[in-house]
């Protein structure tokens, strides 16, 4: 894994200046903090006492922010979030399959 993460911060390094890498962080954390809180809404909710109010408004803060960001940058650099768009949707076809793998699937799952 450490040499997965030397290879990407190196063509990151080498592909972007500094000010779009730190777009790609942001985009990417935004989705994965706004996955967290759906998982948890939707399967640990109950089991861990969470407040549902509190997690979809956090969700939904999260998506005004992503929406602005998202605009902001689309007027400024278009090409660093079509890059994220594509680089997200790389991520979750590639967990997908790899968790695919390791965990069987449920019984009755969609």
């Amino acid at each position: 894994m450490l040499v997965y993460t030397v290879v990407i911060a190196s063509a990151l390094a080498v592909f972007f200046d500094l000010s779009r890498i730190a777009s790609l962080g942001a985009f990417f954390y935004l989705v994965m903090d706004m996955t967290i809180h759906w998982g948890v809404w939707k399967n640990l909710r109950s089991e861990i006492g969470a407040n549902g109010p509190v997690i979809l408004s956090a969700f939904f803060f999260d998506a005004v922010v992503l929406i602005a960001f998202s605009g902001m940058k689309l007027q400024s650099d278009p090409w660093i979030v079509a890059i994220a768009a594509v680089a997200i949707v790389v991520v979750f076809i590639a967990q997908r399959f790899y968790l695919g793998q390791w965990i069987a699937p449920r019984e009755g799952a969609d």
